[in-house]
């Protein structure tokens, strides 16, 4: 075995050390392409070392006309190897305002996250690190995009090892050779439409011709920035503790102590832990300033993606349900009615009222709670400490034009008295996870 040969072998074997556990099973993604044909093969050769359960999964993402023929190709090879393989068959969803590559690539890693075993190891090596840098600087990313390609992360309930991550695509080639492997070529890897093709196939040549050994260099940046950004992640979590408030929130005035800086680093942090993409540097800039400027009774609004986020009462909000909105009206029901900010349990509803009805509570409506003040809803919600923008579209039991319950309020008063309504029973389970 050549120096080339036994590296990648070493690499393998240190991966897999790093991550293991007794009885550990272990899943290899299997595009059928270079990278992951010499990956399965070598763990196959440690099968004979240290054995392990091994197993192969195919994402057949239906995108190429060649798709069933690599799903073919991976079970054959996986045949050979005696190795157990799995082909996925993915329905991609709509890619507007996306792109195809991130949607087939989210819905890769879901079908990854699902996939049975402790272990998950990929293919992604040095050049893939180097072209994933390139493209996230591109973009204006901080050090966690830079980073890219970390060797190790958690997906679901699995480890994510990568361990060819440091290996040259030139040693794979090599180790190929030497074993006469066969593989696949997907042909959208030429097509120049997508952005890591063109990167692989007319920047990054261009750059090596003038500075030879780029690709080493920029694989070894992008460890050093993961190494950062986990760094800033473990000062993020420091500097968080000095500003949480009795519910372990945090609270604006206590971040307003810290330098602007810290404050985006936290926040970065505690967003990236909640889902929250940050679609542009700008708009974590330009929250940070607001809430830097923020007086007790402010309250602030910036879009992040799909999220809504707020300061308000002295905290920072999550809106994930910021673009969804219930039915105009549904029916009065026994049976569970999902919401966009909770679920609604209805049991008890009389046969014999008729007009009953579930719609949302609205603007400007006027409620008065059993044993209560009357007052405007949105009053009435706000001394119960509901965020403003929830209030209006939480789902009300109406009875012709009057409205008869609201969550947090309960019954109105008037429902007491009116005959024909015998009390049925609600009961609302809000979402969780509102602030940070």
């Amino acid at each position: 075995m050549t120096t080339g040969q036994d590296q990648i072998l070493s690499a393998v074997r240190a991966a897999l050390a790093g991550q293991w556990r007794a009885e550990g099973r272990v899943c290899v993604g299997l595009s059928g392409g270079l990278d992951s044909v010499v990956l399965l093969h070598a763990l196959v050769q440690l099968q004979a070392e240290t054995p392990f359960e091994l197993s192969a999964l195919h994402v057949h993402h239906g995108l190429s006309p060649n798709a069933d023929h690599w799903a073919g190709f991976c079970r054959d090879l996986c045949a050979r190897l005696t190795v157990p393989c799995e082909v996925v068959r993915l329905q991609l969803p709509n890619a507007s305002g996306k792109g195809l590559e991130r949607v087939a690539r989210e819905a890769r890693y879901a079908a990854f996250a699902a996939a049975p075993g402790d272990i998950l190891c990929l293919a992604h090596h040095q050049n893939d690190r180097a072209e994933t840098l390139l493209l996230n600087l591109f973009r204006g990313a901080g050090a966690t995009g830079l980073g890219g390609v970390p060797d190790v992360r958690q997906l679901g309930q699995k480890t994510l090892i990568r361990p060819l991550v440091e290996t040259s695509r030139a040693a794979l080639m090599a180790w190929a050779t030497a074993h006469q492997l066969r593989w696949i070529e997907d042909e959208s890897n030429q097509n120049l439409a997508f952005r890591r093709n063109y990167v692989r196939h007319r920047i990054l040549p261009v750059i090596a011709d003038r500075y030879p050994g780029v690709v080493d260099v920029l694989a070894r940046t992008s460890a050093q920035m993961t190494e950062q950004a986990a760094l800033l992640n473990r000062l993020a979590e420091h500097d968080a503790k000095s500003c949480l408030d009795q519910d372990e929130c945090l609270s604006v005035v206590r971040l307003q102590q810290l330098p602007e800086a810290a404050v985006r680093n936290i926040l970065r942090h505690r967003f990236a832990l909640a889902g929250i993409q940050i679609p542009a540097a700008r708009r974590l800039q330009e929250f940070t300033a607001q809430l830097m400027m923020a007086q007790a009774d402010t309250e602030a609004f910036v879009r992040m993606g799909a999220f809504g986020v707020h300061l308000w009462r002295d905290r920072i909000w999550i809106d994930a349900a910021m673009d969804q909105s219930g039915p105009r009206s549904a029916a009065f029901q026994n049976g569970s009615l999902v919401w966009p900010d909770g679920q609604l349990e209805i049991a008890g509803v009389p046969t014999d009222v008729h007009d009953l009805h579930i719609a949302p509570v609205g603007h400007g409506q006027r409620f008065h709670p059993s044993g209560r003040c009357h007052d405007r809803v949105s009053e009435l919600l706000r001394a119960q400490g509901v965020p403003p923008w929830v209030r209006p579209r939480l789902p009300g039991l109406w009875l012709h034009e009057n409205l008869f319950w609201v969550p947090y309020l309960g019954w109105a008063q008037q429902a007491e008295t009116t005959p024909e309504l015998s009390l049925p029973s609600l009961d609302w389970q809000p979402k969780t996870g509102w602030s940070l």
